[in-house]
């Protein structure tokens, strides 16, 4: 059996679940929900929310159980009574209702509206998807009001750091800010790994060609990584897609989907790969919306808001995972991810890590991208909680190219959003350092410090 890592959305989930609130996690297959559905029940279990034998776990991926409920809108509601022993409407102590891939039987939702309403004292739902128009549509139908999400990613780079270093990290660096004697900041965090800085950036290559889906980065033989990868294509090609039926030409979807695996960080531009693919415009339109509900392909969207200057308007787009893109094309060696396409998954991968701590704050932070049409680019664009944005460059350097100094003075005299920024931040694989530009630091920051 995999060894678990522990995931940083465990206790968030354990408090939505304690609010009382239906609470329902989304996520692309194999991000490991199914897995922190089941540890979420243990530690419920253990810190005594609710008993061990009073934890009831069914997945809607069984077919024979989607038929059942499908000829029986109760049938989960009679089982459940039969292994308390109990009807619903009278147990005294709490039970814990965790339903995973929800999305595949649509009649649930009526049905856990029923016992919700009915018992809410009592009972604390859990549900789990893989298709966020699916959770969401049949959630605004039947569960408005009553409902909270959470989004479930691949391992985070701060997840990985912590279970490779054993090191309890203080909370990332993004979410401080700090605005006195900001480099001995950075300086002291800097202490807590800089040791482990070998062993770090080993991490990172491996990484970069294999990504963190966890069945993936648990396995420990190149060739079963491989084959997990590829069982995770094919299903969700063969079997995920096909269910939705609303894919005309397989090959067709399938060739995007190779194709999109080697534009990572690119602008979304629907009429060259309409052109380059010789499919309809609005089949590629379709296509794309299905890869973002599935969660496959995300969007970051620009940032708009110049006053003098024009900026681009397409939304540039991310893998999920990079090392589902580089099965796709075929990136399998070190050799594959040395030049661009490496500073792309290299992208990917800080800006993936960032979105998975930022999604599931109570208030998350707005997350952009900014390009103007003289081409000079931001990689990501962060509000420092105080209404200014902070422009971040991501670059898999180990030293800062002087090229960035105009990425940067273009920003910052544009001033888009309103308020000055006060610094910038240039992530990269080299060391904590601080450059000048147009009067305003940008502060330097290893990969491994971010978080």
């Amino acid at each position: 059996m995999s060894r678990y890592i522990p995931r940083q959305i465990e206790d968030t989930c354990l408090r939505r679940i304690k609010s009382g609130l239906i609470t329902a996690i989304l996520g692309a297959r194999q991000v490991g929900k199914t897995t922190l559905l089941i540890k979420l029940g243990e530690i419920a279990a253990a810190r005594g929310i609710v008993s061990k034998e009073r934890i009831f776990y069914y997945s809607l991926d069984d077919p024979m159980l989607r038929a059942e409920i499908k000829k029986d809108f109760r049938f989960l509601e009679k089982e459940l009574e039969k292994s308390l022993g109990e009807q619903i409407s009278k147990i005294k102590k709490p039970i814990l209702l965790i339903i995973d891939e929800a999305q595949k039987s649509p009649d649930i939702f009526e049905w856990i509206k029923i016992i919700y309403d009915c018992h809410r004292k009592n009972i604390k739902i859990l549900i789990s998807g893989s298709s966020s128009l699916g959770i969401r549509k049949k959630s605004a139908e039947s569960l408005a009001g009553r409902i909270t999400f959470l989004k479930l990613f691949p391992f985070t780079l701060r997840e990985i750091i912590t279970e490779s270093t054993g090191i309890n990290l203080p909370p990332p660096l993004w979410r401080e800010f700090p605005r006195k004697k900001i480099k001995n900041y950075f300086l002291s965090r800097q202490a807590l790994l800089y040791r482990q800085k070998i062993l770090l950036n080993k991490l990172l290559e491996r990484i970069l060609i294999e990504g963190t889906l966890p069945a993936v980065y648990t396995s420990k033989l190149c060739d079963e990584k491989q084959l997990r990868l590829s069982s995770i294509v094919s299903t969700y090609l063969e079997k995920d897609i096909r269910a939705l039926g609303e894919v005309g030409s397989f090959d067709d979807y399938s060739n995007l989907l190779k194709t999109l695996s080697f534009e990572i960080g690119s602008m979304l531009n629907l009429n060259h790969l309409s052109s380059e693919l010789g499919i309809a415009y609005n089949t590629v339109k379709k296509y794309v919306s299905i890869l973002k509900e599935t969660f496959i392909l995300n969007p970051l969207s620009p940032l708009f808001a110049c006053a003098r200057k024009k900026v681009v308007k397409s939304s540039k787009m991310y893998f999920f995972d990079v090392g589902i893109a580089n099965f796709l094309s075929k990136r399998t060696a070190k050799e594959h991810i040395k030049d661009a396409a490496g500073g792309f998954l290299f992208e990917n991968v800080l800006i993936k890590s960032y979105e998975s701590e930022n999604a599931n704050r109570s208030m998350p932070g707005d997350m952009r991208f900014w390009r103007d049409y003289e081409g000079h680019e931001i990689d990501l664009v962060i509000n420092d909680g105080d209404g200014a944005n902070i422009p971040v460059e991501i670059c898999r350097n180990k030293i800062f190219p002087r090229e960035k100094l105009r990425n940067y003075y273009s920003f910052f005299t544009s001033a888009p959003g309103g308020k000055k920024s006060p610094f910038g931040i240039f992530i990269y694989q080299g060391d904590v350092g601080m450059e000048k530009i147009d009067k305003r630091p940008v502060y330097l920051i290893p990969w491994w410090l971010w978080w």
